[in-house]
């Protein structure tokens, strides 16, 4: 009899295991349905609070960049297009001249609506799906209001400071380089000619949260200043910019930047014993 109830209690056991199994995949089936619906272009905001009660933050987050990928806003209830998505990763501010991830923040339209996504991600609960049935009627959202003038602005992720210093020699090639795309071609370069010596010249640099960020006409300024520099070890740069034709080139670009011979020269000087 004792071995009767065993076998007995062990079926109960399976079944129930069963049971749960088939009850946790009805519930991400379900969680899979609701992300669909928030990818629709408007959804409304009684829709939004009472998803929170059948998905989880990860559900969430692939909503909305699932929605990104649509060119819609993130928010769900925001029904605007976002416009040109920016390419990068990164961003250096220039007011606190650090770096910080954007990656997230690229997928709103808006500060609002970043920071209201992140307001109401914060508040799905963490608990597993099938954990939640005593707590579904305990669930309360709050959405962000657009009325609330005292909303503060969206905390983007700072990159550490480490990080950070890589980051920023990556930019400082980054901007060199577009900037170098439109020079080399009238000094008879290409950009390979210079990239080695230049990803090796930018290693040397040392950034401070002052000298990292540039307008478009110093980042020019910079590049022709570099490549001066960078004549002094590559005999193919100092052959181009000897040629007549360059240093006429030169000598206009710096009439457009506003500035004379002697001030590309003093520049030059200053950098070339750090060089050497």
């Amino acid at each position: 009899r004792s071995k009767t109830l065993t076998a007995e209690e062990e079926a109960r056991r399976r079944f129930g295991r069963k049971d749960a199994l088939r009850e946790q995949l009805e519930l991400e089936r379900r969680a899979l349905e609701v992300v669909e619906q928030l990818l629709e272009s408007s959804v409304a905001e009684d829709f939004l609070l009472e998803s929170a009660k059948f998905i989880t933050p990860a559900n969430y987050r692939d909503a909305v960049e699932e929605r990104s990928i649509l060119k819609l806003c993130g928010y769900p209830t925001c029904p605007k297009q976002l416009g040109k998505i920016p390419s990068q990763q990164f961003k250096i501010s220039t007011k606190t001249n650090r770096v910080y991830d954007i990656t997230e923040r690229k997928r709103f339209c808006s500060n609002f609506c970043y920071k209201a996504s992140k307001e109401f991600e914060l508040q799905i609960p963490k608990t597993p799906l099938w954990l939640r049935k005593l707590e579904r009627s305990q669930v309360e959202i709050v959405l962000v209001c657009s009325s609330q003038q005292n909303l503060k602005e969206p905390v983007l992720p700072l990159v550490d400071s480490q990080a950070q210093h890589l980051i920023q020699k990556r930019i400082t090639v980054e901007k060199l380089s577009s900037c170098l795309r439109t020079i080399v071609g009238p000094l008879h370069l290409t950009l390979s000619d210079v990239s080695t010596d230049l990803n090796d010249l930018v290693k040397t640099f040392r950034f401070t949260n002052t000298n990292i960020v540039h307008k478009s006409p110093e980042w020019t300024l910079i590049a022709v200043v570099l490549l001066h520099v960078l004549s002094t070890v590559s005999p193919v740069v100092r052959g181009a910019l000897e040629a007549d034709s360059s240093v006429d080139y030169v000598k206009t670009l710096l009439k457009e930047l506003g500035l004379e011979e002697q001030h590309l020269l003093s520049l030059v000087e200053l950098n070339v014993p750090a060089q050497t």
